[in-house]
This record gives structure tokens, sequence and C-alpha cells, in this order.
């Protein structure tokens, strides 16, 4: 039977009952034609997950009764995504992966051979995130960045265990050790599809970032995040 899943902020341990928003509610209305009775599950992204039944619907208003609820730890290790944003829907592909695998914070990064070069967080990536979410029953939001240059990124990274995705040259510095606490933050750094440029590796590299590969060929970027974050996550 298919779970259906709606973002319902706010919810706390206790609560008997939720409402949902606006343009929740027209989904579970007018999309899902759900009735009173049916069951779904509620989650906030702040790590709470609820099972719930739809207790009244009023118009545009929609109440939920809370049957049991949950709350989850953030993932460990805390895996954090630099990445430079590609063109068209591949960001939103790559939004909607990261998601799905756990990763706890996004951050875009402006590169010299960048085709996409955003300058602030758009709305509709929220929104992505949030979908993704619904569909993955990760109960946990990412924290989405608003893009900062490639220098300032580098500096926002000391104190992470970063690990950058480049081209095969480098596979026998491919080892990832397993996480050395369970508050270490893996940073994974994906470059644009022209690659970083040669100043940025460098500059990755001379500060203690490991390169990282997969495979023997260079990768698409709508290739490289899943795979790079799951050669992170099996440590």
């Amino acid at each position: 039977m298919t779970q259906h899943r709606f973002f319902c902020e706010g919810l706390e341990e206790g609560m008997r009952e939720a409402v949902l928003s606006q343009g929740e509610a027209a989904h579970a209305c007018k999309v899902l034609r759900l009735r009173t009775g049916d069951a779904c599950q509620l989650l906030d992204g702040q790590g709470h997950l609820a099972e719930a039944e739809i207790a009244e619907i009023d118009r545009h208003r929609v109440r939920c009764a809370i049957l049991s609820a949950q709350s989850f730890p953030l993932p460990c290790p805390k895996l954090r995504l630099y990445i430079a944003p590609p063109k068209g829907k591949n960001w939103d592909i790559l939004l909607k992966m990261a998601t799905e695998l756990g990763v706890t914070r996004i951050t875009p990064i402006l590169c010299r051979y960048g085709v996409s070069r955003p300058d602030e967080a758009k709305d509709g990536w929220r929104e992505t995130l949030i979908a993704a979410c619904k569909q993955s029953g990760n109960p946990w939001l990412p924290q989405m960045d608003a893009p900062v240059a490639f220098a300032e990124a580098v500096a926002q990274s000391v104190g992470e265990r970063g690990f950058v995705g480049m081209v095969p040259r480098h596979a026998q510095e491919n080892a990832v050790d397993a996480p050395e606490s369970s508050g270490e933050t893996l940073a994974l750094w994906i470059g644009p599809e022209g690659g970083f440029s040669p100043e940025e590796e460098e500059a990755l590299l001379q500060s203690g970032i490991h390169p990282l590969t997969v495979g023997r060929w260079i990768l698409r970027v709508e290739t490289a995040v899943p795979a790079l974050l799951g050669a992170l996550l099996k440590k």
C-alpha cells in the first residue's frame, strides 16, 4: 500500500493532533483525494516522524490525529556536500539524491568553470528537498546554504574531514577511513561539469582534502554524487 507522507513543521513529543499547511492540505484533498480515517505519516524535517490518520477535512483545512511518533537522531557521521550547481533539471536531481542519501548540509560553490552561478538560494530548492524527504521517509531536512565563492567555502571547511571527487589519476589515494567520532563531519566536494580549475584543485589538496574516485573513468556530475556519497557512507 502506498504510504502518504506530509511535511508538517512543529511536531513535538506528546502531540495528539496536527494541522497540515494549506499546500499540503490541498495535495492531500485534491490530488490524493484522501478521506477521513485514511492513514498517513507526518515529518517535520527536524527528526520527527509520526504515524497519523486524517481526522477532519474542512474546505482547505486538514486536521490529523497523531497515533504514534518517533524521534530520529541526526545521521552519524554528518555529511556535508560542497557542489558546483549544474544547469537545468540536473540540479533538482542532485538535491533529491543528496537528501535520499542522508546529506545533512548542502553548500553550493561558485567555481571558475561553473556554468550556473546563482547569487542566492532559491525557494524552489527547499521545496525540492522537502519532496525528497517525503518520498524517501528521511525525517531530516538538509540545511541548504546560500551559494558561496570557492575560497570562502574552503575557509568554512576547517575542522571537517574532506574528500574531493577527482579524475582517476588519483585512484591510488582512495582510502576512506571510518569516522573518528560520531560528531565528525565528512565533507564531499564535487566540482562543475568542467572540473575544478588547477588552482582550485591545488587549494583543496593543500587544505588537507583527500582525493576520492570511483571506477576508472571520468563521471558525470549526476553519477558522481551518488557514487561518491556511497563510498563515504559504506564506512
